[in-house]
């Protein structure tokens, strides 16, 4: 799969807003490194990664794909609505099993998004994206084993405004987004609404019926109520709700050339089913904050979390006209949970923080697989043999049902005018039910898989839905340190303990093997500076890591169609990372920012015996990544404002699979080239410029990304692989 250049025209309608001071358009970044914004209630030092809603909207940040350049150590694959992979620092987390849980914790105004299905959420009318990196034991739930990205949107506030957003571009792009807010009762109900609708063609063709892949098909609400009875209370309850209907994702087979075709990922697609095949998702999302201000030194705050995700996907898998493996990925997942914390500030030495939470998720994922066994027999022997059945289907059903709860709390204490210590700690019981139930296929037939049987070709029934329960107590926690070096410069240090918790899984062959693997630990340390140059004027930081993985959770090709969850061992994962930002005058802005990650599988394991993927970079982990850019203000009096935005993002060769030559995919089909699932180092050049009003009510701009049209892939392998 590929990404195409895109441009598009947006008019920013109108805007019914405060008029504001004049400022040089920005795309800066804010490196925190110390207590993350006020409502997270967290006084633990850690980096973070921030920007406000405004500079999003100001750089035309729309997804989780565009953010991730921006953020040094952060890789974000969109492969499609409901399959991105979240990477931190060379950890990847992107399974949508709903019996295991991701090592990148993706939230929504402090609620956690545990569905993998439900976790790519459209951008819009934010008041800031924060990215932590590293464990988080403190500021979020459970799941934030190597890091966390969390959006925050726009509440409802005491104040009349409306903004409305058009636009139009290539591939028959139209977008449109606004909101509005106003005050129901003066000085204690305040209500917003917003919205983002977000359309265009596929850029990839679809030569089978002339439809197109990998497009965009997205409309999104968000209603927000902000109740203030008094000076010490605030209540929000927020609405969300989100649907996505875009068209296929674009698989292609690396083996098998359309008609007339080639192999090539860049040219178009045949994939039989034509415009049958895409995705369907619906999110609804209930949240609810409660901040209560309980004396001069205390305050509580309550998140409260319901989401409910019902998501399909038609997918071509073998990625040719053959119909040979079509599959429908369907999603349902209902997530409940529930957080209190009480936090103490002494207004001196001291700031603390004590708490509790809940989280119940039931989840499930089911497959139906579609053959035509004529060609799939054919694809595998070369024989064509017509008794086999034209039309076969089988299906299959993955259960999860997670039920946890935890006590947590942190501490900070100022033991100089400069030099100021923590320590943080979250105890976990969890209880996890796996289930796993493969129905008689509709017309029983010749086994094709290893794991065939019981009449099946591809994947034994079972008798029933077989599951299983695994229980777990843990900890996280972490230790640090901050020292101001002068009012201008601050260094911190952190160590900190995540962990993944264990995975119970069953073999899909006739034995349905249990299969649990391990509680994943991985031990940080960090250290940093930032600081401010120049009068202020340039803005810097700098941080450098080392983590320690142990039973590293993975997957492993077996057989011909058969993957299996396998202990990936140990692992390890180093680098540094550093934005800077100058301001050259009022009028000239120059950004950049740079990562070093070094993640790979150790060569021995914790028993001191050599390791399968020894020396094997991590998916999707680039070693070097830079970002370079520019914003240049050109006001003119009685006119208006004109202005510019040139960048420049680089990323360095990224393997597609943990095992990096691909020798199972191999060993099964010679033709795929070993070290072939990977994408070289390459570069992308994006231009942004527009015109601004003098009242700034207006505005239009326009905006190219990849403009030299650079051919790089999304990802490889997965599925088809084997």
């Amino acid at each position: 799969m590929r990404v195409p250049t895109r441009c598009l025209l947006a008019f920013p309608l109108f805007s019914l807003t405060a008029a504001y001071a004049e400022e040089p358009v920005t795309l800066d970044t804010v490196e925190v490194f110390g207590s993350l914004p006020a409502d997270f209630r967290l006084t633990r030092t850690t980096t973070v990664t921030s920007y406000n809603g405004t500079l999003l909207e100001t750089a035309g940040i729309d997804t989780y794909a565009e953010l991730a350049p921006l953020v040094p150590g952060l890789f974000i694959s969109e492969q499609s609505i409901l399959t991105t992979s979240y990477n931190v620092r060379g950890v990847t987390t992107d399974d949508t099993d709903p019996r295991v849980t991701q090592r990148v914790a993706a939230f929504q105004d402090g609620v956690f998004l545990a569905s993998a299905s439900g976790n790519n959420l459209a951008l819009f009318d934010l008041e800031r994206i924060d990215v932590l990196k590293g464990p988080q034991p403190a500021a979020f739930g459970r799941a934030a084993q190597i890091g966390a990205i969390n959006t925050v949107g726009n509440k409802a506030a005491n104040t009349t405004a409306t903004e409305i957003t058009a636009g139009f571009g290539d591939y028959n792009s139209r977008t449109a987004s606004g909101f509005t807010n106003l005050p129901v009762i003066d000085g204690k109900l305040f209500a917003r609404v917003a919205f983002t609708f977000d359309q265009a063609d596929g850029y990839v063709d679809n030569l089978a019926d002339g439809s197109d892949l990998q497009g965009r098909d997205t409309a999104a609400f968000r209603g927000s109520l902000r109740w203030q009875p008094s000076a010490e209370t605030t209540a929000d309850l927020i609405l969300n709700y989100q649907r996505d209907t875009p068209p296929g994702t674009a698989f292609k087979s690396m083996v098998i050339a359309p008609p007339g075709g080639n192999t090539s990922p860049y040219t178009p697609a045949n994939l039989n089913r034509g415009r049958e095949l895409g995705t369907d998702r619906e999110i609804f999302a209930v949240t609810g904050l409660v901040t209560r201000t309980l004396n001069e030194n205390w305050t509580l705050v309550s998140t409260t979390g319901w989401r409910d995700i019902d998501a399909r996907e038609e997918l071509d898998i073998d990625g040719s006209f053959f119909p040979a493996l079509d599959a429908g990925d369907y999603n349902r997942s209902r997530q409940l949970s529930q957080d209190v914390r009480f936090s103490y500030d002494s207004g001196d030495r001291l700031t603390a923080s004590i708490g509790a939470g809940a989280f119940w998720q039931k989840s499930s994922q089911s497959a139906r697989i579609l053959t035509n066994q004529q060609s799939l027999v054919f694809l595998f022997t070369g024989v064509f043999n017509p008794f086999l059945p034209a039309a076969y289907e089988e299906n299959y059903t993955k259960y999860g049902e997670t039920l946890a709860g935890d006590v947590f709390g942190d501490v900070n204490y100022k033991l100089t005018r400069r030099l100021t210590v923590g320590a943080s700690l979250r105890v976990t019981e969890e209880k996890f039910t796996s289930g796993y139930r493969s129905l008689p296929g509709s017309t029983p037939s010749i086994p094709i898989l290893p794991t065939a049987g019981g009449g099946n070709s591809l994947f034994a029934p079972t008798p029933g839905l077989i599951e299983a329960d695994t229980h777990a107590t843990s900890w996280v926690g972490g230790i640090n340190a901050n020292y101001e070096i002068t009012p201008q410069h601050n260094a911190y240090a952190s160590i900190s303990r995540g962990r993944r918790p264990p995975s119970t899984t069953f073999s899909q062959d006739p034995t349905f093997t249990q299969i649990t693997l391990e509680e994943e630990v991985v031990w940080n340390y960090e250290a940093g500076v930032k600081g401010y140059l120049a009068n202020r004027r340039i803005a810097y930081g700098v941080a450098a890591f080392l983590y320690d993985y142990n039973h590293f959770q993975t997957q492993q090709v077996v057989g011909l169609g058969v993957t299996t969850p396998t202990d990936g061992g140990r692992a390890r994962g180093q680098g540094f990372e550093t934005t800077l930002q100058g301001a050259v005058n009022d009028h000239l802005l120059l950004f950049g920012s740079y990562g070093f990650t070094d993640a790979e599988f150790a060569t021995l394991d914790e028993d001191g015996n050599p390791q399968a993927y020894a020396g094997n970079t991590f998916r999707l982990t680039a070693r070097h990544t830079l970002t370079l850019g520019a914003t240049l203000s050109l006001p003119v009096d009685g006119v208006g404002t004109f202005f510019v935005t040139p960048s420049w993002e680089y990323k360095s060769e990224q393997f597609f699979e943990d095992d990096n030559s691909n020798a199972g995919t191999t060993a099964i089909n010679p033709a795929v080239p070993l070290y072939s699932l990977r994408q070289g180092g390459y570069g992308l050049v994006n231009l942004r410029t527009g015109y601004r009003t003098p009242d700034n009510r207006w505005e239009v701009v326009f905006w190219v990304r990849n403009l030299l049209d650079k051919e790089y892939l999304i990802d490889a392998g997965n599925i088809g692989g084997n």
